[in-house]
C-alpha cells in the first residue's frame, strides 16, 4: 500500500519537472492531421461521458478526489481519488485521476487521467487501434524528484511498483491529440484566447506567465545559488510582464496576431537563453523546446 501512494505521489513530483520528448524543432501537428480512428473517437467520448458528473470540482472533493502537486501550465491541476488508483481497475467511465484548471475565473474540467499500478510483468490496459498512449512513472520519490521528462522508463521488467498513466483531454481540445500528457492551448484557454492549429511550446510558455504561472516557473529556480537566483527571478518577472503587455496589446476577438505570437516566442527564447548562460550546467531549466 505505501508503494503504491509513493508511485503516486511520484507523478506529482515528476510533473513539476515535465518537459517535452525531443523530436526535433517543428510545430505540432495540425489536429485536422491527427484526426482519430471511429474507435478512438468513441473512447475519448466515453471518457468524456464517465467524468460529466465531476464538472463540478465540489462534487469531485466530495466523492473524495483531493489535489495532488501544483497547478502546471500545460496540464492544470491533478486531483487523485487514492482508493480508485490502489484499486487497480481500468474503468473508462471511472477515472482515477481528473485535472483541472481556472479559465474564465473558475475550475473547469479539462480532462480525466486513468493510473493503473503495475507490477514487474504486466502490461497497461491495451488501447483501441493498438495506440499506446501510457506512459509510466516508477521508483521512490526521491528517485524521480529529478527526473526530467514527463514520464519513466517504459518497461514491464522494471523492479517494483510501476504506475501506468494516461491522459485523456475531455474538457479542452489539444492540437497535439487526445492522450497527449502536455497540452499547450491551455494557457491560451485560461486567458480566454483561441489557439492556433499549430502552437510554439516556446510562445505558449511565454503566455502561460501572463496567464499567472510565474511562481510555478519560479519554484524550479529555487535550486540555483543566492547570487543568480535573485537574478533569474527578476528576469523572469521582467518576462512576464513583457508577456502580459503582448497579451493586452491584442486586436478584438480573443486572438493573437502571428507577430504577437513569434513575439512571445523570442521573448521566453530569449528567458532560457540567460538561464543557460548563467546556469553552471548550461541547460534549459524548464526543458522547453522552440516549438513541438
Amino acid at each position: 500500500m505505501k508503494r503504491y501512494f509513493g508511485a503516486l505521489m511520484a507523478l506529482a513530483v515528476i510533473a513539476a519537472l515535465a518537459k517535452a520528448q525531443d523530436h526535433g524543432a517543428h510545430a505540432t501537428a495540425p489536429a485536422a492531421a491527427m484526426a482519430p480512428s471511429v474507435a478512438l473517437t468513441e473512447f475519448v467520448e466515453a471518457a468524456r461521458a464517465g467524468a460529466e458528473k465531476y464538472r463540478d470540482r465540489n462534487v469531485a472533493i466530495a466523492t473524495g478526489f483531493r489535489r495532488l502537486g501544483r497547478d502546471f501550465p500545460s496540464m492544470g491541476e491533478h486531483w487523485a481519488h487514492p482508493a480508485k488508483v490502489v484499486a487497480g481497475k481500468f474503468d473508462i467511465a471511472d477515472p482515477g485521476m481528473l485535472t483541472y484548471a481556472t479559465i474564465d475565473g473558475k475550475p473547469t474540467l479539462i480532462g480525466v487521467v486513468y493510473a493503473i499500478p503495475l507490477q514487474r510483468g504486466q502490461h497497461p490496459p491495451a488501447l483501441p487501434d493498438g495506440v499506446n498512449a501510457w506512459h509510466e512513472h516508477n521508483g521512490t520519490v526521491d528517485e524521480e524528484t529529478f527526473l526530467p521528462e514527463h514520464g519513466g522508463e517504459h518497461s514491464r521488467e522494471l523492479p517494483g511498483t510501476r504506475l501506468a498513466i494516461l491522459h485523456v483531454w475531455t474538457g479542452l481540445h489539444n492540437p497535439a491529440g487526445p492522450f497527449s500528457a502536455e497540452n499547450w492551448a491551455l494557457p491560451f484557454a485560461r486567458l480566454g484566447l483561441a489557439a492556433p492549429a499549430t502552437i510554439s511550446e516556446a510562445a505558449a510558455r511565454a503566455l502561460s506567465l501572463a496567464a499567472g504561472q510565474v511562481e510555478f516557473y519560479a519554484n524550479m529556480l529555487d535550486g540555483e545559488l543566492p547570487a543568480s537566483r535573485g537574478i533569474l527571478r527578476a528576469s523572469l518577472d521582467q518576462t512576464a510582464e513583457r508577456a502580459r503587455s503582448i497579451v493586452v496589446a491584442r486586436q478584438s476577438g480573443g486572438k493573437l496576431s502571428v507577430e504577437q505570437l513569434e513575439a512571445l516566442e523570442k521573448l521566453w527564447k530569449g528567458f532560457t537563453s540567460g538561464i543557460e548562460r548563467s546556469h553552471s550546467g548550461g541547460r534549459d531549466l524548464f526543458g522547453s523546446r522552440g516549438s513541438r
